[in-house]
């Protein structure tokens, strides 16, 4: 009876845990990006306390700051470059003639339009132009000023706060980098602390690798897509090697989001220099580009950099992957694979005994 109700207590521990998740998403979202900042800038913040003026050490305090400093500066350098350039390419996509974009569609209209009707999917009157012609509208109709000015204004409230929460909470942990392990340190029985203190340790160790080779892998699949683009004449190279080499992150759907918005800022860049726009050109440009620079990374940058940190099949790997983004889309791909690490690693110190768990963790 008693382990019965023991069982039951647990599991409304875990539902009522659950329920308080979900219900401040929110906070919880800044706390975790919080905790992957100060993992990321740990390693500087060792390397100002070692700094010595005189006989008098860096203060601790002002390393954290600093820190944080160097964190925002590069936040928002990024955001100055990017932000200036994806305004310009709406206000471009406001102020197209669809007349123009439909000439440069022509082919591939006049292809798409004959298999529609051979296979009576359209009637033969109807005209496939006057259809494009009409979505191109309800397309660019979307991004007028009015709208896009309320948009950017609720989606500029929402961004201060979360820059002033993320930053509060980055800077303590910071400063005090044992600050979350003391906290799971009261959450946890005395018999397992020392099991817990390990786990800790090994998964802050692996993610901050995890973390600083996803960033270097971002940069170089970045620079080679804005260098192939460049090479190509499309004037938002830059641009279109951000955006694209950012949806990188997305495991699997992420390169084909990236090549939908390459073409589109490619598209838009010719138009407003008020070049001939051919899809056919830009579509094999963009394509021949993207796939090549994915499978380099895919089959060099990304098992050379990764190799030391997820040790982790490939087949497991995709699998995790598609459960992750069946149970929470996108975002849940995204944190697949750190999520597995941690799960991998609690595993190991806990169910080592179990065949399965023995040989999933072999390599960690």
């Amino acid at each position: 009876m008693l382990k019965r109700n023991k069982w039951l207590l647990i599991t409304l521990g875990v539902i009522i845990v659950g329920f308080l998740v979900w219900y401040y998403s929110n906070i919880v979202v800044y706390i975790l990006v919080a905790a992957v900042l100060s993992v990321m800038g740990a390693p500087l913040v060792q390397l100002l306390d070692r700094i010595r003026i005189g006989k008098r050490k860096f203060p601790h305090t002002l390393s954290a700051i600093t820190t944080l400093i160097v964190i925002y500066a590069l936040i928002f350098g990024f955001f100055a470059l990017v932000v200036p350039m994806l305004v310009s390419q709406i206000t471009t996509l406001s102020s197209i003639d669809p007349d123009v974009l439909l000439t440069g569609l022509q082919g591939p209209i006049a292809w798409l339009e004959n298999f529609l009707r051979n296979n009576q999917i359209i009637q033969p009157e109807d005209s496939f132009n006057a259809i494009v012609s009409d979505k191109i509208m309800s397309f660019i109709s979307l991004t007028n000023a009015e709208d896009l000015a309320g948009t950017l204004f609720g989606v500029a409230s929402r961004f201060i706060v979360a820059v002033f929460a993320i930053g509060f909470i980055t800077f303590f942990f910071l400063k005090q980098d044992r600050m979350l392990i003391k906290t799971i340190m009261l959450l946890t029985p005395v018999r397992l602390q020392s099991e817990i203190k390990h786990i800790y340790l090994k998964i802050i160790r692996l993610l901050s690798k995890y973390f600083l080779g996803l960033s270097l892998d971002l940069l170089i699949v970045m620079t080679l897509i804005t260098i192939c683009m460049s090479i190509f004449g499309f004037k938002n190279a830059l641009m279109i090697g951000v955006f694209a080499g950012m949806m990188n992150v997305v495991p699997y759907v992420g390169p084909i989001i990236g090549w939908v918005l390459a073409m589109v800022f490619a598209s838009t860049g010719i138009i407003e220099a008020g070049g001939n726009f051919d899809l056919f050109t830009v579509f094999l440009q963009v394509s021949c580009s993207l796939v090549a620079i994915n499978a380099l990374d895919s089959f060099i940058f990304q098992p050379t950099i990764y190799a030391n940190v997820v040790k982790a099949h490939p087949l497991e790997i995709f699998l995790v992957i598609l459960i992750a983004g069946s149970t929470a889309g996108v975002l849940g791909m995204v944190l697949a694979i750190p999520t597995y690490t941690v799960i991998r690693i609690v595993a190991k110190e806990f169910l080592i005994q179990y065949p399965v768990i023995k040989r999933l963790t072999k390599n960690i």
